[in-house]
């Protein structure tokens, strides 16, 4: 049986020692801080990213820290946040905060990882998430698992003294089952 928090290229795990000081130390690489979030204008510390994992029986979140599987270096995180077993939806946040890190395909990767996590092990039906649309390689890669964009959030994000939209993405457990299939 398939390990389901390893993937191809990388393996989620725990926060570990030193892992939330990595986090609050990288925030500050290139692009980074301003796409987590379309209202972000405070930096995290360490004791943030502490609390953001910090709860294992918390079936409303579940934080997982990146690492690579060919030395198990740190490269980010991933959350499945507002859980809702009812309706079997949750929103996916994402991030490899050290730009070389990025474009190799850590991030497909990890994105498949957690869809299968998110699919196969708590049954959830829908995943979604939002971006700001200047943020292409995100895009890409989002678009690259499957996820479809259901909308746009006309001008919902300010940044250097202009309006950006936002987008919304999802994707539902068959669509995402299918294009594992043709992998």
């Amino acid at each position: 049986m398939k390990d389901v928090v390893q993937g191809e290229l990388i393996h989620l795990t725990e926060m570990r020692d030193g892992d939330a000081e990595w986090l609050q130390d990288t925030q500050w690489e290139a692009g980074l801080l301003r796409n987590l979030a379309a209202d972000a204008f405070h930096p995290w510390t360490a004791a943030d990213y502490s609390e953001l994992a910090a709860d294992p029986d918390n079936n409303e979140r579940f934080f997982f820290m990146i690492r690579a599987n060919a030395d198990d270096g740190l490269l980010g995180w991933v959350v499945l946040d507002d859980v809702y077993f009812k309706n079997r939806r949750a929103t996916l946040g994402i991030a490899l905060p050290v730009v070389s890190d990025r474009g190799q395909g850590f991030g497909e990767d990890a994105l498949n990882t957690i869809l299968s996590f998110a699919f196969n092990e708590l049954g959830l039906h829908k995943v979604t998430l939002e971006v700001n649309a200047n943020n292409l390689s995100a895009i890409h890669a989002y678009e690259a698992v499957g996820f479809v964009r259901e909308g746009v959030n006309r001008e919902g994000v300010f940044q250097d003294g202009r309006w950006l939209d936002l987008y919304s993405y999802g994707i539902l457990d068959r669509e995402w089952q299918s294009a594992q299939v043709l992998d």
